[in-house]
């Protein structure tokens, strides 16, 4: 690892703004994260959440995602096409993807549009619906998202659209497979809508589509649909 990492679910909310600026100059999220890390992360991360030597011998495939992007479900499926749990490596951290690449991983990056995204994120981080904290976690997903532009063009590396995760991808589950000639794949996957999750997003979607965040908005909407293009799936 290069001694940098950006782990959104670490970063305190109130530094969104510094890693987005950060990840417009060259260089500079890895700077931040090296040189400020003991102060805008809340915890450093522990050894599971990053992989060892062992851990990338033994990986086919790896899933790197933001958090509330679809990571867990990817992760599952690789799991069951594989038929191994630790043939899949999962974490949120993009600094991850270049060693996943050298590794020869197919590293899989579900994608997943900002207000769904961020409005899910509040739930499970119990925010406040506050514009400012709603702010800062939109940056963040701009700032990850950012980082991981410079490997898109990667072979070993496929963008997959949250919204096609309900369905079987051919392409999707095909390449997981050639990752492990001979292995077969059943997987049966559903997704159940919340209608108490939905209403537990209402009060974070209307912060996020308040005016005074528009044009935080139009920046991460810019950055996902560039990444979008793609997308397999």
């Amino acid at each position: 690892m290069t001694g940098a990492h950006f782990h959104p679910q670490r970063l305190h909310p109130r530094y969104g703004g510094l890693v987005n600026i950060a990840s417009q100059l060259p260089g500079g999220l890895a700077l931040a994260s090296k040189t400020c890390g003991r102060f805008i992360f809340d915890q450093q991360p522990s050894s599971s959440e990053n992989p060892s030597a062992a851990d990338l011998e033994a990986a086919v495939v790896a899933v790197c995602g933001f958090p509330r992007t679809g990571t867990t479900y990817l992760q599952e499926a690789a799991s069951q096409a594989l038929g191994a749990p630790e043939r899949c490596w999962k974490n949120h951290d993009p600094f991850s993807i270049p060693v996943y690449i050298d590794a020869g991983l197919l590293t899989l990056i579900p994608l997943r549009d900002p207000i769904s995204t961020i409005s899910s994120w509040s739930v499970y981080n119990n925010d406040l619906p506050s514009l400012s904290i709603q702010r800062n976690r939109l940056l963040s997903y701009t700032a990850w998202h950012r980082a991981i532009q410079k490997y898109v063009k990667s072979p070993h590396v496929m963008l997959v659209g949250f919204d096609s995760l309900g369905d079987s991808s051919d392409e999707l589950l095909d390449s997981v497979r050639e990752m492990n000639e001979g292995q077969e794949l059943l997987l049966h996957m559903q997704n159940f809508p919340s209608e108490i999750r939905e209403e537990l997003k209402a009060p974070y979607v209307e912060a996020l589509n308040d005016p005074k965040l528009s044009g935080t908005l139009v920046g991460a909407f810019r950055v996902y649909e560039n990444l979008m293009r793609e997308t397999v799936a």
